[in-house]
């Protein structure tokens, strides 16, 4: 195979399918049977071959390989193009660094583009590797759609839980680890969000779009993955509140603490500032000061500064100043 051909397959109508030779790729869009091509959209050889496919139009193809991707369903030619997004969870990578997936799909042909690996791809092939993966291409898009949809759930829910936690936590104290954990929580929501919103509105309109061939069961697949989709991104709605309240409630716990001390520190000047004063007065070297010729001036003096220190701290405090 080729390395701009990642899977080239064709499906047997029974949950399998034959991979075939890199000699075996359509030049034109198939009527009969049912084909699954998955190309690397960074092989130009790639682009150079769906362009020679006769009955692919121009602009699906500049879609298939186009460098960044926002999720649609829309019609193009004889096809539905289709793009997709799902996180991101191949090893050492950022579930909310989301993978797009880009499909231009008629009711025997579906060819397929990546520009980073895809769990949920590998995963359907290796079904129909077993036997048990779709039997048809609107199968195929239903079970993308669904597997998709389902591995968000996950992340989704691991992102609340942690946000529990810090939560739970904020009580206990806040330390630069907690800012810097929910300012990472609140980003990974925002790019969550930022795709699942238009993804539900393209799987939402893959429904309506893709009624000549697809079944109604397999539409009912679809219009499920829509309403679990609607319920993630009410999830990130309320997830993003929640990092907003959390945010808010930091700041206040940390002005809270800086009031505290600055309040220490005007009681602590409040009660040194006259004894400030009368030390410095009493520390002038000009003629005339009393008990200058006294050896128990300064005794008297440190006796009368602690006596008026004691009666500001009486005072203050029935005043209760704190």
């Amino acid at each position: 195979m080729s390395a701009f051909v990642v899977h080239n397959l064709e499906l047997n109508g029974e949950g399998g399918a034959v991979s075939l030779p890199l000699a075996d790729l359509p030049h034109t869009v198939p009527e009969q049977g049912c084909r699954w091509v998955h190309l690397d959209c960074y092989e130009e050889e790639g682009y150079t071959w769906l362009s020679s496919v006769e009955g692919i139009p121009e602009t699906a193809v500049e879609a298939l390989f186009a460098e960044e991707t926002r999720p649609r369903a829309v019609r193009m030619g004889k096809g539905l193009l289709l793009t997709l997004r799902g996180v991101n969870l191949n090893p050492e990578s950022n579930p909310s660094d989301m993978v797009s997936l880009r499909l231009w799909v008629t009711p025997h042909f579906i060819v397929s583009s990546r520009r980073r690996k895809l769990l949920s791809v590998q995963g359907l092939v290796k079904d129909l590797n077993n036997n048990e993966g779709p039997t048809n291409t609107a199968d195929v898009v239903a079970t993308l759609t669904e597997t998709l949809t389902d591995r968000m759930a996950t992340v989704i829910t691991d992102l609340e839980d942690e946000l529990a936690d810090l939560e739970e936590s904020i009580g206990e104290g806040i330390d630069a680890g907690q800012r810097d954990s929910l300012v990472q929580r609140r980003l990974e929501t925002i790019r969550l969000r930022r795709f699942l919103v238009p993804q539900k509105e393209a799987i939402n309109k893959l429904s309506q779009e893709a009624v000549s061939w697809m079944s109604v069961e397999q539409i009912a697949r679809v219009q499920e993955a829509a309403n679990d989709i609607t319920r993630y991104v009410e999830g990130l709605e309320s997830l993003r509140e929640r990092c907003l309240l959390m945010q808010e409630e930091f700041a206040n716990l940390q002005a809270e603490k800086m009031n505290a001390r600055m309040y220490v520190l005007s009681i602590l000047s409040g009660i040194f500032m006259p004894l400030g004063f009368l030390t410095g007065l009493f520390g002038i070297n000009i003629g005339g000061m009393p008990g200058t010729d006294s050896n128990a001036a300064f005794w008297l003096f440190c006796v009368a500064l602690v006596v008026l220190g004691g009666g500001q701290f009486v005072l203050m405090r029935r005043s209760r100043w704190f």
